[in-house]
């Protein structure tokens, strides 16, 4: 994979990286990243764990459920190569969304993608590329 045309996004759990025509802004809950033309918008959203115990697939099914989905209407999945979870699309109002509920280490992360239903399928390659590139922060390297 080439790296000279990605920009690196760093939080406090995750790397991510990201193609140069997309940007970030970042609020006190989430780190939005948004396409070129500002037609989609990828949101990231960490959660951490209870008790600092590491999180768990468990911890993802009982999110889901919480926020009123069901796991029938997702799938299962793994995003880079630290995180798990569960993916969902949906279409509300004209919009399409996209969501994963992930765990890795002590931490869940929510990430959603919204853009109009008749852009769908524009940015799903550059979207799918920015969340293959997603890798867990260790805080100790290994040595």
């Amino acid at each position: 994979m080439s790296d000279t045309e990605m920009q690196e996004v760093e939080s406090d759990w995750w790397f991510i990286g990201l193609p140069e025509e997309w940007r970030t802004e970042q609020d006190d809950d989430s780190i939005l990243i948004f396409d070129q033309d500002e037609l989609g918008c990828i949101s990231l959203s960490t959660l951490q764990a209870q008790h600092g115990k590491p999180a768990t697939a468990n911890d993802v099914r009982e999110l889901v459920l919480e926020v009123g989905m069901r796991l029938d209407d997702g799938k299962a999945c793994k995003i880079g190569d630290d995180y798990q979870g569960w993916e969902f699309e949906t279409v509300e109002e004209g919009d399409y969304i996209r969501e994963w509920f992930l765990h890795a280490g002590d931490h869940l992360l929510l990430i959603s993608y919204a853009c109009a239903e008749d852009d769908r399928d524009m940015d799903r390659a550059a979207v799918d590329q920015i969340l293959d590139s997603l890798r867990l922060k260790v805080s100790e390297e290994a040595s």
